[in-house]
């Protein structure tokens, strides 16, 4: 089994006389442009002449970019495969075939062979998200991509389902807002968890080694630099896996390749590595255009027309309404679903978050909005504000994006004992009118 790397997530598993590609992102940035990857990659879209299959582990820009596919010579699609998991919505699929792909679903948990000598193996997390193994000939490669196992048993499942792999890959850097600039304490706690996380990986699915992968990126927008200052990077991930962890850790620099199990000196793509994270210190950063506050109601209008007729009114009115400050345009203002966005009387009001018209803009345009904001961590929290109000007003569309019905146990369940009480107090004054 041999491995050429591409970028951030990305890689080239030749096996069995067929070439796979993993999340190909291979230029521009993500996550309405508050990502930008590291390295410039050597792989081009010219080289997907070469590839038989392209496996998705999930919808995120980063794992799946739509403007990179389409830069794809159409006669080299019309020869690939996408792997991707089984799903209600089938979006990802359709859009893959309307692009001339050919598609596979793969069934989670169950091994599917592409040749004689290999197969595949796809497994879920959360609700979008999913892991693949490759096994050839005797050795497997597991691709834990940046799910997030919380619960030792789900580790535990996949060792029973995989075995011990020749070689892991996952995640070493948080990749979302993670505190406010100046809250290094927040940043570095979370910097650290990730690195135990890595930690918690090796001992249950016990590698013979580790590619630290998925977080080739920088933060690249004027709204979330400050993220970098914290993040791990991959000189630090390997001295702290090889040294702490006591595993052997291969770091591959775009265009690098390696035979799984070989001898391999990552001194030269540590350096190359190094030289651009230096480079980010000075690099451009992406600036937001400044929406006018018509322009955002009439977005919010649209998209509470769009999530009122696929979901209860009812439940839709038990969210609760949140304090935006926006800081381009000075203004704090009350945000709901049913009541459209309001200035606040008092514009001295605690915000429960502040960010710029632009990504709110965003948050409506998209059925992923919400969740895009939350990963680029284009915004801060003043003292006394509650996010998760704010993100609470864009969870519907997510859910209904993925097939799912969006009632009152789905509400409950993923709320926890805020949105329960909410939920509670709703139907009490429900009943007393």
């Amino acid at each position: 089994m041999q491995i050429t790397w591409v970028n951030h997530a990305s890689f080239v598993a030749n096996i069995d006389g067929v070439r796979l590609i993993s999340d190909p992102w291979i230029e521009g940035s993500a996550f309405d442009n508050g990502w930008s990857l590291l390295s410039k990659s050597k792989f081009g879209f010219h080289d997907f002449r070469d590839i038989q299959y392209v496996f998705f582990s999930h919808e995120h820009p980063d794992h799946f970019s739509p403007p990179n596919l389409r830069c794809i010579p159409e006669e080299y699609r019309r020869n690939i495969t996408v792997l991707f998991h089984e799903t209600k919505d089938k979006r990802v699929v359709k859009f893959c075939k309307g692009s001339q792909f050919r598609t596979m679903e793969l069934p989670t948990n169950v091994w599917v062979q592409l040749t004689d000598d290999a197969a595949v193996l796809c497994g879920r997390q959360g609700l979008i998200d999913s892991w693949l193994a490759v096994r050839e000939k005797g050795q497997t490669l597991l691709n834990l991509n940046d799910c997030v196992f919380d619960d030792d048993a789900e580790l535990e499942r996949i060792y029973e389902l995989v075995g011990a792999p020749d070689v892991l890959l996952t995640q070493f850097s948080y990749a979302n807002w993670v505190g406010n600039p100046g809250d290094w304490l927040s940043h570095r706690e979370h910097a650290r968890k990730k690195l135990n996380d890595m930690k918690r990986q090796v001992r249950f699915l016990r590698p013979k080694a580790i590619i630290p992968c998925a977080s080739f990126v920088w933060f690249s927008h004027a709204e979330n630099f400050f993220a970098n200052r914290e993040a791990n990077r991959i000189g630090d991930v390997f001295k702290y896996l090889t040294q702490n962890v006591g595993i052997t850790t291969v770091v591959l620099y775009p265009g690098d390749v390696w035979e799984v199990g070989a001898e391999i000196d990552c001194t030269v793509a540590l350096a190359r590595y190094a030289i651009d994270y230096t480079a980010i210190e000075t690099a451009p950063l992406t600036t937001a255009d400044t929406v006018p506050l018509e322009k955002l109601r009439n977005a919010h209008q649209a998209y509470r027309r769009k999530i009122s007729a696929k979901n209860s009114r009812l439940l839709l009115s038990a969210i609760p309404s949140c304090t935006v400050h926006i800081t381009d345009l000075r203004l704090t203002v009350q945000v709901s679903i049913l009541g459209g966005i309001q200035l606040s009387k008092n514009q001295s009001d605690v915000a429960d978050i502040c960010l710029s018209s632009e990504a709110l803009q965003y948050c409506y345009l998209f059925d992923w909005g919400g969740d895009t904001v939350a990963v680029n961590g284009r915004y801060t929290v003043p003292p006394g504000g509650n996010p998760r109000k704010f993100f609470w007003n864009f969870r519907v569309p997510t859910y209904n994006s993925t097939g799912q019905e969006f009632d009152v146990g789905l509400m409950a369940a993923i709320g926890g004992r805020y949105m329960r009480q909410m939920l509670h107090r709703k139907f009490n004054s429900l009943r007393k009118q």
